[in-house]
């Protein structure tokens, strides 16, 4: 799935993932291939992007809201990064 994390001033991530997992304010949240859409928001202390064959990429945030669009297509904004 396509996955792009942006904050106020930057962009954090662009690119394919397998898994995104993130903390809401109902609970911790996976988000995989071919998820319903979706909006939520998002709470730190962080979220963790999941690619095969790779280290998992994490970005700290304090609160954000979070996207899942139709086409596997995922936007993440963030306030700020920490």
């Amino acid at each position: 799935m396509k996955i792009a994390v942006y904050s106020i001033t930057e962009t954090l991530f662009e690119g394919e993932a397998d898994e995104l997992i993130a903390q809401t304010s109902t609970g911790q949240i996976v988000i995989l291939n071919v998820h319903i859409p979706l909006i939520t928001t998002l709470l730190g202390p962080k979220l963790s992007i999941i690619r095969k064959g790779e280290k998992p990429l994490e970005i700290g945030l304090e609160k954000g809201v979070l996207e899942v669009r139709s086409q596997s297509e995922v936007v993440v904004l963030i306030g700020e990064q920490i």
